[in-house]
């Protein structure tokens, strides 16, 4: 009875430390803007390099041009991030942008993705990728590199696609289902800052495509920059405030699997978590919590110089579940440092279980096994019945 309890304790603190090191490395790492911090962001390079730099997870946003096709572009409006000014310069809209819904794919191939650069390196330029060749590349790297690569695609703001009479959502689930991105087992996250149109992703699209991708609720700020709601012509700013109830995580939970947050509704600028509680709630009702997003400590006084330190406050103080980062390399090497400092527990710092002990199982030394070709003589003599 004293050797099957001991038996069956080891099996449990085994679990334990099992437990603790799955879930100090269960943190979602997820490079921002498809990696594009060495080179361009939403670029072929960008992907294959990071592919190559071990990303567990590449954000990509997909917007939708005037002939219906799919691109990986951050933004609705090209002017930011290339060289649209130059190449078409008359067709910009009424408030100065050029919207990328306003060309077609061919247009679209003639402008170049700019970098930034300090001055010390090379200007480079690529061009603007579909969807459809982003998957293709990433599909070729997963046979190269023998693992998978995952993805959370956002459909960038529906209700504008919507207003131009295309619905994006359909295209892009259309899209990903031909390149065999289907199910959870695909390592695909769709996020959205739409609530209404994950609930219509979650409930008709992808039913009626025999699709069951988890989904990602994206959560802003009531500025109308991200979402609108409302009748078309008659849009408003997109309230968030119901998201924070009961209520709104129940809801959430219904279509969702996680929820992303922006750091700054976290925690403040002196390193405090302001949303303990939420965080708790969220898990409570199975939703993982998500932060974006990570990038350097500039943008938090407190954490001056240390970005260690603020991942370890987003992951381990504040309880987050993930990251959005442009430094994914520097955060997976911290969770997987921190799960390598998992202890692990000796039979020893339980001195209690050896007191119940019969003298028998006293005498034997339970702390580390040795294979019995390699004890000492003697040991093996005082073993022998």
């Amino acid at each position: 009875m004293y050797f099957m309890r001991f038996c069956l304790l080891s099996v449990f603190l085994f679990t334990l430390v099992s437990q603790a090191q799955a879930q100090a490395t269960a943190n979602m790492v997820i490079a921002i803007n498809g990696a594009g911090k060495n080179l361009i962001e939403h670029s072929l390079p960008a992907t294959t390099l990071a592919a190559a730099m071990g990303v567990e997870y590449l954000e990509l946003h997909v917007v939708m041009t005037a002939d219906n096709q799919l691109v990986v572009f951050h933004d609705l409006t090209l002017q930011r991030l290339t060289d649209v000014a130059e190449i078409f310069p008359d067709r910009k809209r009424d408030d100065g942008a050029y919207y990328v819904i306003d060309f077609t794919l061919d247009e679209l191939r003639r402008l170049r993705l700019l970098s930034s650069t300090d001055g010390n390196e090379v200007p480079l330029a690529f061009g603007i990728p579909t969807l459809a060749e982003e998957l293709g590349l990433l599909r070729r790297l997963e046979t190269i590199l023998e693992r998978q690569i995952g993805l959370v695609l956002e459909i960038r703001q529906p209700w504008f696609h919507l207003q131009a009479g295309k619905d994006i959502s359909i295209s892009t689930l259309d899209t990903l289902a031909s390149y065999r991105y289907s199910t959870a087992q695909s390592k695909l996250y769709l996020q959205c800052f739409d609530p209404d149109e994950l609930q219509r992703v979650h409930s008709q699209l992808m039913p009626e495509r025999q699709m069951s991708l988890p989904l990602i609720q994206l959560i802003g700020e009531n500025d109308g920059l991200e979402t609108k709601q409302g009748k078309q012509g008659d849009l408003a700013p997109y309230n968030y405030d119901w998201l924070f109830t009961n209520v709104g995580l129940r809801m959430v939970a219904s279509y969702a699997v996680a929820i992303a947050l922006p750091t700054k509704a976290i925690s403040d600028p002196e390193g405090n978590v302001s949303l303990t509680g939420y965080i708790g709630e969220a898990h409570r009702h199975g939703l993982k919590v998500l932060a974006f997003p990570l990038n350097n400590s500039a943008n938090f006084p407190s954490f001056a110089q240390d970005f260690s330190t603020l991942i370890d406050f987003y992951i381990s103080q504040a309880g987050v579940d993930g990251v959005y980062t442009d430094s994914f390399r520097d955060v997976q090497r911290f969770i997987q440092q921190k799960s390598e400092q998992v202890p692990t527990p000796l039979v020893e710092e339980m001195p209690q279980l050896q007191e119940d002990l019969p003298l028998f199982f006293k005498n034997l030394n339970l702390s580390r096994p040795v294979p019995p070709d390699i004890l000492p003589v003697d040991k093996e003599e005082e073993m022998l019945p």
